[in-house]
Parts: C-alpha cells; sequence; structure tokens
C-alpha cells in the first residue's frame, strides 16, 4: 500500500489547504474538476442550483481559517477542525466579524463548521450559528472523483474513509469488546440521536489504565430536605467504555451521584443504591451488579452493571437504566425524599 500524504500531514492547515484545492477548481477550464468544486460550494451554501461564475478565496483572514466569496454576492466563512473543537468563542467572534463586515454588507452569508474527526454533537456549533458539515457529507461528494486517478485527491479520500469506516463498525460489529476508540465515538454520537439518549453527551476520562470515553445522558436535578435546609444532588447514568483500558476491564454502566455538600453524601448515596439495586434486580443477574466502596467525593458511583460484551446487551442495559431512573425520578417527585 503506497504511503499517504495525510498520514503525515495532519494539521488544520493541510486540510484548510485541501478544502481551498478542491474549491479553486471553479476558476479553472477543466470542466470535471468544476463540478467538483461546484458540488462542494452547493453543500457550503445548501443550494442545489447555485450556479458558480467565479471564487475568491482567503486565508486567513482576520483569523478566519477559510473565506470563499461566490460570484461576488454571497460569502463563506469555514471553521475546520481535524481533531481539535472549537474554543474562546471563536465562532461567535468570526460570525461577527463578518456580520459586520462593510464589504459583506449585501451579500449572502453562510457560516460553516467542518471537522474531520468525531466529536460530542452538542458543542455549541449551531447555537453560534454555523452549519455543521460532516466528514460523510464531503466523502460522499469527492469519491465520486475517484476515476480522475489524482494522486492528492485520492489520498484524502482514504484518509477520510480511515477514520469514517471504523467510526461506522458499531453498525456491523455486535461485539464491542472488537470496537476501536473511533467506533465509540461514532456509537456515542448514534446515541445522541436518539430517542432514549438523545439529551446525552460523551468525553474523554483519563485515568491510570489509560482512560475511557464516557456517555453520559438523563442528568436529572433532585431536591431533598435535610436539617432544615435544601439539599441539592444529580444522579446520571454513565457509560464506560473498554476501549482504552488495557487489563481486559470490560465495558460498563456506572449510575453516579453528585452532591456538592460532603455532610450528606454518605447517606443520600445509600438510599439511591437501595432503590437502584432493587429496580436493576428485574433485568439484570445479580452477579453483574457491582455496589463500590465508598468515597466522599463529588461525584460518587453508586452502582455498576458490569460485564456488558455486545452491542445488544448494551442497547438493552441502557433502555432499562433509563426506565429504572424515570421509576426513581417518580418515586421523588411524589414525595418520597430519601
Amino acid at each position: 500500500m503506497k504511503p499517504n500524504i495525510f498520514n503525515y500531514a495532519t494539521s488544520e492547515l493541510t486540510n484548510d489547504a485541501m478544502i481551498c484545492w478542491m474549491v479553486d477548481w471553479a476558476n479553472s477550464k477543466h470542466e470535471i474538476y468544476k463540478n467538483l468544486s461546484r458540488e462542494i460550494l452547493r453543500l457550503f451554501t445548501d443550494n442545489e442550483n447555485l450556479d458558480v461564475e467565479s471564487v475568491n478565496i482567503k486565508k486567513q483572514y482576520k483569523n478566519i481559517d477559510i473565506l470563499m466569496e461566490v460570484n461576488d454576492s454571497e460569502v463563506i466563512v469555514i471553521e475546520d477542525k481535524v481533531n481539535t473543537s472549537s474554543h474562546s468563542n471563536q465562532l461567535e467572534k468570526y460570525k461577527e466579524i463578518i456580520d459586520n463586515e462593510e464589504a459583506y454588507k449585501n451579500y449572502k452569508k453562510h457560516y460553516i463548521y467542518y471537522k474531520v474527526g468525531n466529536e460530542c454533537l452538542y458543542n455549541g456549533v449551531e447555537q453560534a450559528g454555523y452549519t455543521r458539515v460532516s466528514r460523510e457529507a464531503i466523502l460522499n461528494i469527492i469519491k465520486k472523483y475517484r476515476d480522475l486517478e489524482n494522486n492528492l485527491l485520492n489520498d484524502y479520500i482514504y484518509y477520510l474513509e480511515s477514520i469514517e469506516k471504523p467510526s461506522n463498525m458499531y453498525k456491523e460489529e455486535d461485539d464491542i469488546n472488537k470496537w476501536c476508540w473511533k467506533t465509540w465515538e461514532g456509537y456515542y454520537n448514534h446515541l445522541q440521536l436518539t430517542d432514549v439518549t438523545k439529551d446525552g453527551y460523551w468525553h474523554y476520562v483519563s485515568n491510570p489504565r489509560g482512560g475511557f470515553l464516557a456517555f453520559i445522558w438523563n442528568c436529572e436535578e433532585y431536591k431533598d430536605i435535610k436539617d432544615g435546609k435544601e439539599i441539592n444532588y444529580y444522579i446520571y447514568p454513565q457509560i464506560e467504555s473498554n476501549s482504552g483500558n488495557n487489563d481486559g476491564e470490560k465495558t460498563k454502566i456506572s449510575f453516579k451521584l453528585e452532591c456538592k455538600d460532603p455532610a450528606y453524601r454518605k447517606e443520600l448515596r445509600g438510599c439511591v443504591y437501595e432503590r437502584l439495586e432493587e429496580l436493576l434486580k428485574e433485568y439484570v443477574p445479580v452477579d453483574n451488579l457491582k455496589k463500590l466502596k465508598f468515597r466522599n467525593g463529588l461525584h460518587m458511583t453508586v452502582i455498576e452493571i458490569n460485564n456488558i460484551n455486545t452491542r445488544t446487551e448494551l442497547d438493552a442495559a441502557i433502555k432499562f437504566s433509563t426506565e429504572c431512573l424515570g421509576k426513581i425520578k417518580c418515586q421523588l417527585t411524589e414525595g418520597e425524599n430519601i
């Protein structure tokens, strides 16, 4: 297999250059490459009928990754990421710059966020006024041009496919012990779009064993009265993937309790454990339930569902975990204080 330049040129500047290279063909006389550019610009503008006459590309214009002027009437702002995420309100800042730019006063504006790697879908992109363009959407366009046998373009196609394929492995491979890091990321993004866990989010958790990807959902706030004062606490489930562990530890679902007041943590944890254990025993073999030793911390594990080996088992565990927490919520909101 021949070397791929994108396995070495992994910076965002390289990805910026590739986007610019593909779009700049709009200014050439090569009809097939012009069509490639046209398809990408139609994706960015969400206009299937866009007739591209000219494109002026600016890199790092006022720190914006890529700015494209199309037909002297439309402007496209692209924030491009490979493995990092947006930060420091940069999306809002760039949008404000262009919204207030006198030169673009009469231009139709398009704000695009393009991420090559995977990330949690709830990261404020849409709230900042940007349209998320996925790796899959770009790939679906450019792979139609494989027959051009352009080494640069084909390297980029192979590069994106090397991320896309393992990210979608969860759709076909039921054995989660065979999943890699990217597979867990793809699965977690899938969970974010399902009804049971659509309010969920995921992130990396570091630990001495190599860390894991955690998916949290159904995080509910509860209130109780203790010694004449209101105590606020949270109960939520957390998937802990096995992808980063080197000791053969299986994937599990941990039920967590968060309480800022250390004086009431032990009592709350004990009472929540009793409720959860009773409910979970309806679904889970007792041998797969584990109560951990009490540690007085802000985030405490109450009980775990262990030894989850397949996606089928995991999907079922997610469903009944949500049902159990729904039952606890009903109990607590109906006045059964802990």
